[in-house]
């Protein structure tokens, strides 16, 4: 595996394996992961049709993250606290900013200018690793404690949305 990959490199093969919001969410970010490096790595080695397929291909797979966040793990965890305005506030803000630098990615890789590719990328990078850090360090394993009586129910709503 080239070393770019290999910093991506995913952990489980699928989220749906896994018995916590931790594993479930955290093999999805490193799914997402790996989309993202096959992009990059298409792009430095020029084949842009695989770079914007790689980049497709991690667009929806983020926003599909996103979702399964925003509309089944957030709501639940807000309805159990009671903390609408705590850290799932600052995450659906984190997200809302994470959109335009996807948007962004795709658009160089569409318009095959490495340049703009290389800054999207690294400035996408930085963002999604310092706010996955935040989800699995405490996000989600405190959803795990507060939502421990629900997981199964929760986790099984996770697998009907991505149709397994």
């Amino acid at each position: 595996m080239p070393p770019i990959l290999d910093r991506y490199a995913a952990r489980s093969p699928t989220p749906m394996t896994a018995d916590t919001f931790t594993e479930w969410f955290s093999t999805d970010h490193r799914a997402c992961d790996q989309l993202f490096a096959e992009g990059e790595a298409a792009m430095l080695l020029g084949d842009w049709n695989r770079c914007r397929q790689a980049m497709r291909r991690f667009s929806e797979a983020m926003e599909r993250h996103f979702r399964l966040e925003e509309t089944i793990l957030f709501p639940a965890y807000e309805s159990a606290t009671g903390a609408p305005g705590g850290p799932t506030a600052v995450m659906r803000h984190e997200h809302a900013q994470m959109r335009p630098l996807i948007a962004a990615l795709a658009g160089a890789a569409a318009d095959a200018d490495p340049r703009a590719f290389r800054d999207a990328f690294e400035t996408l990078l930085l963002f999604m690793q310092q706010h996955n850090l935040k989800e699995e360090q405490v996000l989600y394993p405190l959803c795990d404690r507060v939502l421990a009586g629900q997981r199964a129910q929760l986790l099984e709503a996770l697998a009907q949305e991505i149709g397994t």
